[in-house]
């Protein structure tokens, strides 16, 4: 507490009928003789934060039984997270509480008498947002427990909502259950605040705190916590796997970087995990059993054409001729979802085919999908590309942070159709150059329909456009339109290059040995529900995209019903020879198997978004976030039916839920 905060008569502590002081006012115009209490700290204050923090430490003990203590260092910087955090969880009680204080008892503290309304006033308050944090910390506990992801909008709603809990197997029971623990949080904090404001305790504890105890205590907490921040910055410097995940065990943790204090220092930056790096503290159970392989006797390639913002209706015999000629001899998905409305959530569901908040955890250990584990097992040749970067979004720390930095190509050109072409160019002479006796994989990641929609003369095929994209000039209602033709100029160039693709693998005849898949990373829209690009909204235009597959000996055609980048990986896998259920691995099913998909997830970086037949709701998915579900019709109008939403939902609850937490655990689980 602050200086401010320390002049309280005699703390909040009711006053001592045993006390000798006279209480007795003084005379009209005569100065007054304050009691020495008055001038001394809010002791009782304080001591009740400091009693409400050791009841924190022994609520918060819970998040350190699911870290394993693999090293001295890892107990020790476990503990002083616990105790940093712990403290941290209460500062937003102790600011208000401080910011009453000063407000009620300032002009009083001079005097002998504090009037007692003010005291009990004070002592209520500091006991609700005490006890209220206490309830919330615990109840978030539980839901780590239950799901691995610690009390979010998702998991808030569905204890609260009526039907929620039974959703999980629950009852009225467990609603009394939480009551009760409620009601004895707020219990314990009650008797904490009387231990410290009457009687010979309060007057015990009141003695042994002084003024000089607070510099103290917050002087350990600011090195402890720097020394915290240093620790994590430096371990995610070294790749340190099993100091980096003990963070995600607490909610409200915050991250720190001190990469470009270390490039400047020219400290080594680990840049990816290698297999060699035990992952002692790994919250990720992933796959959930060993996979059982029979490598097939012929193994196919496969060529993974991954566009940057590639809507769903571009795929047709305008503006894609080439890939639509080439969709009419494969499976073509005509309602297709996109992991998530951003390149990250987009391409994780792709390669991993599990929700986009499993992003988090798996960048923080570099872990690759089982998808390129399998092909590196298998001998798979890679020819790996990209136009963008393999850095941004952190592709290298992901998706491929198994292969070393000299195997990801990237483009150099002014623009993204340049890019493009320079990265088929080299595509095509990889294919004509590998080796024919083993298999081998293509990715690449297309530029061109990014902003700014950049082509060449030879693809415009709608005029007129924007000649050039200012941010700052334009006007987005009276120009969309013409930024839109831009951007089917830019796909008509992109399919110029799929085919070149294409052609070189029917020149070489591959196509018979070849699964080959085009898809986007996700939508693009343009002002149709009132935005501009990804990464802002669910609407239909952001996060729909066209799948094309081709498998050979699978044959072809148009399939309508509702699909998900999170279904390719179940596609593919058995396909190498897995024999695994598809949910030893991942959260899909098989394109081309008998599951209908009655419901899908899209996230972005704070939410997950339901969708089914007839409705979307997005949920926030990280501490605090949004607890109410922002719901529309599938084609993202208001909801005219509650009852009918609510039923829909509802029913998929628990199997979210379960799908959130399916391949997390307890680190060292």
């Amino acid at each position: 507490m602050s200086s401010g905060c320390c002049s309280l008569n005699h703390s909040l502590a009711l006053r001592n009928p045993r006390s000798k002081m006279s209480t007795a006012p003084p005379p009209d115009g005569a100065p007054i003789s304050p009691n020495p209490e008055s001038r001394r700290p809010a002791l009782g204050l304080i001591a009740f934060f400091l009693l409400s923090y050791a009841i924190m430490l022994g609520n918060t003990s819970g998040y350190l039984s699911r870290i394993r203590f693999s090293t001295f260092g890892v107990a020790v910087f476990s503990i002083v997270v616990q105790t940093t955090y712990s403290a941290i969880y209460l500062i937003p009680s102790a600011i208000v509480v401080c910011a009453l204080y000063l407000l009620l008892f300032r002009r009083g503290a001079a005097r002998q008498e504090v009037p007692r309304g003010r005291r009990l006033a004070i002592i209520t308050i500091a006991v609700i947002l005490t006890a209220a944090t206490q309830i919330f910390i615990h109840l978030d506990g539980m839901i780590f427990d239950l799901f691995g992801f610690h009390l979010n909008g998702f998991a808030w709603n569905l204890v609260t909502t009526p039907g929620g809990i039974e959703s999980l197997g629950g009852g009225s029971d467990m609603r009394w259950a939480a009551l009760l623990l409620a009601l004895l949080f707020v219990l314990v904090q009650v008797v904490a605040a009387a231990v410290v404001t009457v009687g010979s305790p309060g007057a015990y504890l009141r003695q042994a705190v002084t003024v000089r105890i607070v510099p103290i205590l917050l002087a350990v907490f600011v090195v402890a916590s720097v020394g915290e921040r240093l620790t994590f910055g430096w371990s995610a410097l070294k790749a340190n796997v099993s100091i980096l995940t003990i963070g995600h065990c607490f909610p409200f943790y915050k991250t720190t970087s001190v990469r470009s204090l270390a490039k400047k220092a020219g400290i080594e930056i680990i840049k990816r995990r290698g297999e060699e790096i035990e992952v002692a503290n790994s919250r990720i159970r992933y796959p959930l059993s060993p996979l059982v392989v029979t490598p097939p006797a012929r193994k196919p390639n496969i060529v993974l054409l991954t566009v940057e913002s590639l809507r769903a209706d571009m795929l047709t015999p305008e503006i894609m001729p080439a890939t639509w000629k080439f969709a009419q001899k494969s499976h073509r998905f005509t309602r297709h979802y996109s992991g998530g409305n951003g390149t990250r959530m987009g391409m994780f569901a792709l390669f991993y085919g599990i929700y986009g908040n499993y992003w988090f955890p798996f960048l923080a250990e570099q872990r690759s999908p089982i998808l390129i584990d399998m092909l590196k097992q298998q001998g798979y040749q890679f020819s790996l590309h990209t136009s963008a970067r393999f850095t941004y979004p952190e592709f290298d720390k992901t998706i491929f942070s198994s292969f070393p930095a000299a195997m990801l190509q990237e483009a150099t050109g002014d623009t993204g159709w340049e890019k493009d072409r320079q990265n088929v160019g080299q595509i095509i002479d990889f294919i004509g150059a590998r080796d024919k006796e083993s298999p081998f994989m293509v990715f690449m990641f297309f530029e061109s329909p990014h902003a700014d929609y950049d082509f060449p003369d030879e693809s415009i095929i709608r005029e007129p456009y924007l000649e050039k994209l200012n941010y700052a000039t334009m006007d987005p209602e009276r120009d969309m339109p013409l930024v839109f033709n831009r951007y089917v100029n830019a796909v008509h160039h992109l399919d110029s290059q799929v085919a070149r693709i294409i052609d070189e693998l029917e020149r070489q005849q591959l196509m018979e040995d070849t699964i080959v898949i085009l898809t986007g990373d996700h939508g693009e829209e343009f002002m149709e529900e009132g935005r501009w690009g990804h990464n802002s909204a669910f609407s239909e235009e952001q996060i729909r995209t066209p799948l094309v597959l081709r498998i050979p000996g699978t044959g072809s055609g148009t399939i309508e019903r509702m699909t998900s980048h999170l279904d390719v990986v179940p596609t593919i896998m058995p396909h190498l020879g897995v024999q695994n259920p598809a949910q030893d691995y991942c959260l899909g099913f098989d394109l081309l198997g008998d599951t209908v998909r009655t419901f899908t997830v899209v996230a972005d970086w704070s939410k997950v978004c339901y969708i089914d037949d007839h409705y979307k709701a997005a949920f926030g998915y990280k501490a605090g976030g949004d607890s109410i579900p922002a719901a529309s019709t599938i084609t993202d109008d208001p909801i005219a039916d509650d009852a009918a939403f609510e039923k829909s939902y509802k029913a998929a609850m628990l199997a979210i839920a379960a799908g959130l937490a399916r391949f997390l655990g307890a680190p060292g689980a």
